[in-house]
C-alpha cells in the first residue's frame, strides 16, 4: 500500500469508525474489568476480616467459659498449626504485651493507640491494615476486648491476597491487546457493513459523472437511514435528469422558435436593401424588426421566468393578498380585449379570499389563464372565473366556451412551446401554460384541465392555504 493510499485510508470514515469503536469498546471493557477487580478485592478483604472476627468471637467465648489460661493454651496450639501466616498477642488495656506468638515473620508491630482508644469508647472490635517495613507485604490486624482487662490482637498476612489479586491485574493487562484487536475487527466489519450503502451511492455518483445519467442506486431494504439516503439520492437524480432533458428540449425548442423571427428579420432587411427602398420602406423595416425583437425578448424573458421558478432560483415572496381583488384587477385589464372579440367576462367570487403568496407570480398565473381563455374563445362566447375555499385549499376556476382541446393533446399542453393544431393560427409562443404550471408547482399546488372540442375548456388551480 502506497503512502497516499495509506493516508486516504486513515482519513476514511470507515477507519475512523473502526478506531472509535475499538477505543470505546476497549475502554468500556477495561472499566468493566476494573470494576470486577474492585469487587473481587473487596470480597477477598472481606473474607479476611470475617476470618479475623470469627477468631475474636471464638476466643471471647473461650475466655468467658474457661478463663485466660485456656485462652493462652489455645493461642499456642493455633499458632503452631497456622504457622508463620498469623500472629497472636494478648494485650493489657494500656497497650502492654502480655503474650505474643509468631511475631518473628512480622517484626516489631507496634500496638495501635487509635485502636485502643476506639475500644475504650466501647467499640467491639477494630480492623487495621499494617504496613510491614522491609517485609514486602502488609498484614490485616484485629483488636478486640475478650475481658475487661485483656485485649485480643491477631494479624493475618495479606501476601496471599495480594498475589491472588495480582493474577487478576496481570490478566486484565494481558487481555487489553486481544480485546483491542477483536474490537477493531468487529468495528471494521460493522463500519464496512453500515457504509456499504454509502459506497454504492458513491459508485453510482462516479458512474453518473462519467456519463451514465440513467444509473440509479438500488434500494435493498436493509437499513432505514441507507434506504432513505438512496431514495433521496435517486429522487435528486430523477430531478436532475428531468431538468437536463428539459434543458435539451428547451434548447431545441428555443432554437426552433428563434429561427423564425430571426429569419423574418433577416428577410425584411435583405428585401429592403436589395429593393433600393425609400425612407418609408426603411422605417417599415425598422418597425417590423422591433416587433420581431419584442417577440424574441418575450420568449427569452418567459423562458427565464419558467426556469427560475422551476429551479427555485427566483424565491417566492410570502405576503398577504386577496385572490378576489387580484382576479377583478385582471378582468378589468382584459375587459377591452374581451369586448373587442365580443367575449363576455363573468365572475363568481366571494367578497374576500385572503391567502399568503407572491403577488406578482399570482398575477402572472391569473392573467395567463384569462388571456388563453379569451384568445381561444369563440365570438360571442363567455369566460367564467370563480374562486372558492375548500378545506385547506383555494380553488380558482377559469372556464371558457372556446374551441376546446383534443383529448390526445391534453397531456402535452403544459409542455414548453407546445401549441395545439387549433391554436397555431393564433399569435403566441406556447409558453403561457408552461409558466402557469411552474408557478402553481412553486406554490405547492396543482393545475388541472378538462376540455371538450368545440365546447370549451375548464382550468382548475388548487393552491394550499
Amino acid at each position: 500500500m502506497s503512502l497516499k493510499q495509506l493516508h486516504n485510508h486513515r482519513n476514511s470514515l470507515s477507519f475512523r469508525l473502526t478506531m472509535w469503536y475499538a477505543l470505546i469498546f476497549t475502554l468500556t471493557s477495561l472499566l468493566a474489568l476494573f470494576i470486577f477487580y474492585y469487587h473481587i478485592s473487596r470480597i477477598t478483604m472481606g473474607n479476611t476480616d470475617n476470618e479475623l472476627k470469627e477468631e475474636l468471637d471464638e476466643f471471647y467465648s473461650l475466655m468467658q467459659i474457661d478463663g485466660v489460661d485456656q485462652v493462652t493454651m489455645e493461642i499456642v496450639l493455633e499458632s503452631e498449626s497456622e504457622g508463620k501466616g498469623v500472629f497472636f498477642r494478648l494485650l493489657s488495656t494500656d497497650g502492654r504485651v502480655l503474650k505474643a506468638l509468631n511475631m518473628g515473620a512480622y517484626g516489631d508491630v507496634a500496638v495501635s493507640d487509635a485502636a485502643l482508644e476506639a475500644l475504650d469508647r466501647n467499640e467491639k472490635y477494630v480492623f487495621e491494615t499494617v504496613a510491614l517495613a522491609g517485609k514486602g507485604f502488609n498484614a490485616r490486624v484485629i483488636y478486640g476486648a475478650i475481658s475487661p482487662t485483656i485485649i485480643f490482637n491477631m494479624g493475618l498476612s495479606l501476601d496471599d491476597n495480594y498475589k491472588y489479586l495480582a493474577v487478576f491485574r496481570n490478566l486484565i493487562f494481558l487481555l487489553m491487546i486481544p480485546l483491542f484487536l477483536i474490537a477493531a475487527f468487529i468495528g471494521w466489519f460493522l463500519a464496512r457493513h453500515a457504509l456499504k450503502g454509502v459506497e454504492e451511492v458513491t459508485q453510482t455518483a462516479i458512474e453518473i459523472s462519467r456519463g451514465s445519467i440513467d444509473k440509479r442506486v438500488e434500494v435493498k431494504k436493509r437499513h432505514f437511514e441507507i434506504d432513505r439516503l438512496a431514495n433521496t439520492f435517486n429522487t435528486m437524480l430523477d430531478r436532475i435528469q428531468t431538468l437536463i432533458v428539459g434543458m435539451r428540449e428547451m434548447n431545441d425548442n428555443v432554437a426552433h422558435d428563434l429561427r423564425s423571427p430571426l429569419t423574418r428579420i433577416r428577410g425584411i432587411a435583405e428585401m429592403t436593401l436589395v429593393g433600393n427602398g425609400s425612407m418609408e420602406d426603411y422605417a417599415e423595416m425598422a418597425a417590423n424588426t422591433i416587433e420581431e425583437c419584442d417577440k424574441l425578448i418575450e420568449i427569452i424573458n418567459t423562458m427565464m421566468d419558467i426556469t427560475e421558478t422551476e429551479s427555485g432560483v427566483s424565491r417566492m415572496k410570502s405576503e398577504p393578498l386577496d385572490i378576489v381583488e387580484l382576479i377583478l384587477s385582471a378582468c378589468e385589464l382584459f375587459d377591452p380585449i374581451a369586448r373587442e372579440k365580443d367575449v363576455r367576462l363573468v365572475t363568481e367570487l366571494p367578497d374576500r379570499l385572503p391567502i399568503v403568496g407572491d403577488r406578482s407570480k399570482m398575477q402572472r398565473l391569473v392573467t395567463n389563464l384569462l388571456e388563453n381563455a379569451i384568445k381561444y374563445n369563440k365570438q360571442g362566447g363567455t369566460v367564467t372565473i370563480s374562486a372558492t375555499r375548500e378545506n385547506q385549499s383555494v380553488n380558482i376556476r377559469v372556464e371558457d366556451t372556446g374551441v376546446g382541446i383534443p383529448e390526445e393533446e391534453l397531456p402535452h399542453i403544459f409542455e414548453r412551446f407546445y401549441r395545439c393544431d387549433r391554436s397555431r393560427s393564433q399569435d403566441g409562443i406556447g409558453l403561457g401554460l408552461s409558466l402557469a404550471k411552474a408557478i402553481v408547482n412553486a406554490f405547492g399546488g396543482e393545475i388541472r384541465v378538462q376540455s371538450v372540442v368545440n365546447q370549451g375548456s375548464l382550468f382548475t388551480v388548487s393552491l394550499p392555504v
